[in-house]
């Protein structure tokens, strides 16, 4: 009987262990998918955005400010492709510093959060404007975010730590949206210093080793980063 269980515990840990660079690009594959959502937002502020237009033609000027307010949700869209895949990328360094394991059922959660983002920025600035709604859309978020990696990684002190993260991070998008003509250089550079930013937080870790299932002496099981 105890042989069956450990076999079955064995089991277990071999099912849930997977290494770091496969979790890696399962994580960058999901921020793609997650984009496909984003494009159906996209539709929708385009739909709006030319009904808006249209009604300006033949109406005063209170159309073309409203307008410009969807452009700017527009323009915020864009990146979406970029912040999907530097929140996940957040999560993920958190996943493989911290040891614990996070499902990819709960990357689609942050991603889905994100895309809701920019439903409340479209809903927000059709009642408050631009700058009022992306406000409250981006704080709103950023607190979720925050609250689920505590959640995830059962820790205060991580979920403190995106707090930190992605409050930048959607302040981010709201100075590239205002830095037109510098929005690319800006982005880029943002880019590239989060990714400098994971290298170095991630240069200890055994890219061949395994995000592995550690079963405690109760039975429970949690995670634990192995080599």
């Amino acid at each position: 009987m105890s042989g069956f269980s450990m076999l079955h515990a064995n089991g277990r840990a071999g099912a849930g262990t997977r290494s770091a660079g496969v979790k890696l690009i399962v994580v960058c594959v999901l921020a793609l998918l997650m984009n496909i959502p984003g494009l159906f937002v996209q539709s929708l502020v385009t739909d709006r955005m030319t009904r808006a237009e249209v009604a300006g033609r033949n109406s005063n000027g209170a159309s073309a400010v409203m307008v410009d307010e969807y452009r700017s949700v527009n323009r915020s869209l864009k990146y979406v492709l970029l912040f999907e895949g530097l929140v996940f990328l957040t999560y993920f360094v958190f996943e493989v510093t911290s040891g614990r394991r996070v499902h990819p059922a709960q990357y689609v959660l942050v991603g889905v959060a994100q895309i809701i983002f920019y439903l409340l920025l479209l809903s927000l600035t059709e009642k408050v404007g631009f700058d009022v709604g992306f406000l409250i859309a981006g704080a709103a978020t950023v607190g979720l975010l925050s609250v689920n990696a505590n959640w995830i990684f059962a820790s205060a002190r991580l979920g403190l730590r995106a707090f930190a993260v992605f409050c930048p991070l959607y302040g981010l998008i709201y100075v590239l949206l205002r830095l037109k003509d510098y929005a690319l250089l800006v982005g880029a550079v943002a880019s590239f210093v989060a990714v400098a930013a994971a290298m170095y937080l991630t240069r200890g870790i055994d890219w061949y080793g395994s995000l592995a299932v550690k079963t405690t002496g109760n039975g429970e099981i949690g995670g634990e980063r192995t080599a």
